[in-house]
């Protein structure tokens, strides 16, 4: 195990006296989910080979599921992943008619984070860094920079049929690039 630094210490202190799941050193207090962590952490070594996985955590009040989640997230973060995360709740479910699926959605959104950003707001950081790669791999292979994005996202193979005419309906390279003054 590693050192606790003070930063981690005061955190956790101050967050544990405010009734709360600290941000910073949560590997120094939690105990007895040594198997859940392990098989997420595959989950995790999983994704970053290009695969996937989801998982659901569930449990009554207080049983201590926000602060597994933040652990877990805080893992995921350490190891260069992009994380989103977001509590179910009756205005934000997976499916539903009354656009509660957007509020989750929206909250995942806001909540996406990376090692830069840990505390959520990286979507707009992420997609600007990938158009940004895109349109300079574009300039070196001579290529719009819609095709590089349609190519790197493959959405062609991946969208249902009923679907595939979203492929074409925002071209996201020319909305990103840069404004050319004469």
């Amino acid at each position: 195990m590693s050192r606790l630094k003070p930063r981690e210490r005061d955190a956790i202190v101050q967050a544990l006296r405010a009734g709360v799941v600290p941000k910073l050193g949560l590997r120094h207090i939690q105990v007895g989910r040594v198997r859940e962590i392990e098989e997420l952490v595959k989950d995790m070594d999983r994704i970053s080979d290009g695969g996937s996985a989801i998982r659901f955590i569930i449990g009554e009040y207080g049983s201590g599921k926000t602060f597994f989640m933040n652990l877990i997230r805080l893992v995921a973060l350490e190891k260069g992943l992009v994380v989103m995360f977001a509590d179910l709740a009756p205005d934000r479910r997976i499916h539903a008619t009354g656009g509660q699926a957007r509020g989750l959605y929206a909250e995942m959104a806001r909540n996406l984070s990376t090692r830069t950003k840990p505390d959520g707001g990286a979507l707009a950081s992420v997609v600007e860094r990938f158009v940004s790669q895109a349109h300079r791999d574009a300039e070196e292979r001579d290529l719009p920079t819609g095709s590089v994005i349609r190519e790197r996202l493959a959405i062609s193979k991946n969208l249902p049929g009923d679907l595939s005419s979203l492929k074409s309906s925002v071209d996201i390279g020319k909305a990103m690039r840069p404004a050319t003054t004469s």
